[in-house]
């Protein structure tokens, strides 16, 4: 082991390495949490340790504490692990202070069956949008699109709606460090993002049409603070039909703006 590795911080906050007042145990564990997402359910110790670019050995005592813990669960293949209930009973809390959401359901429901689409209210987690309610009327299932799902922060027009809610400062500042910790979104999305920036004036909401999913289309408006605490944005989701901005912006836009003000 070199002789900093007792020190190291997981891959992508090495701003935190030095700093006496963080806790780098924690944040490995946390981060290792992290690591597993619908697309990669089951990890072990060794994918773990590349991921975090961490001591195999330093993976090896979080996943066993982990484990005693209840975050984590062994898997019937050996040396493979799961996330265990404990993770859902930490997350729970958080949906249940958002108030909002029960508010919001009957006027989302309303809104997702006039247009048989998907509603959905959003908030960031780190340079990810994260779904803290969903409505589908549409018997169409929309990819990986439910409660505690995630899509990248530049290329939905959930995100781009939330970073409309935000300060100019607050903006510039997010997609400062997205430019440097997650290049590759950047690349993929950021023109575009920028594009809706600028049309977020006109149009007062913000758009993403087939960028992420080919045949996925979708429209946003900014929600406010919840809770006075998370900036949280609002869309309308469809698949499977004809792609069409201009419907989009004129058409749907408008009804999901007065739905957002009523539950604001």
């Amino acid at each position: 082991m070199k002789p900093n590795a007792v020190h190291r911080v997981p891959a992508g906050l090495e701003e935190y390495a030095g700093d006496k007042q963080f806790a780098t145990t924690l944040a490995r564990g946390l981060e290792l949490l992290r690591c597993f997402t619908p697309d990669r359910p089951i990890l072990g110790n060794s994918e773990l340790a590349q991921m975090l670019q961490l001591p195999k050995a330093t993976i090896s005592r979080l996943t066993y504490t982990l484990m005693c813990l209840g975050y984590l669960a062994g898997t019937e293949f050996y040396g493979k692990y799961q996330l265990g209930a404990a993770t859902l009973s930490v997350g729970y809390p958080l949906l249940a202070q958002f108030s909002l959401r029960r508010i919001a359901r009957p006027l989302m429901l309303e809104l997702a069956n006039l247009h048989r689409c998907t509603v959905s209210i959003g908030i960031r987690d780190r340079f990810s949008m994260v779904y803290i309610e969903v409505i589908r009327a549409s018997n169409r299932r929309v990819h990986a699109h439910d409660v505690g799902s995630t899509h990248p922060l530049v290329g939905t027009a959930l995100g781009r709606a939330y970073l409309m809610g935000c300060s100019a400062a607050a903006r510039e500042a997010v997609l400062n460090q997205l430019r440097v910790k997650d290049a590759a979104q950047w690349e993929a999305y950021g023109a575009r993002a920028m594009e809706n920036f600028k049309d977020f004036v006109q149009f007062g909401c913000c758009t993403s049409v087939g960028e992420v999913l080919a045949d996925v289309q979708a429209v946003a408006v900014p929600l406010g603070r919840v809770n006075n605490v998370d900036v949280a944005a609002i869309n309308c989701t469809f698949q499977g039909r004809p792609m069409d901005l201009d419907w989009l912006r004129n058409e749907i836009a408008p009804q999901l703006q007065a739905l957002a003000r009523q539950i604001s």
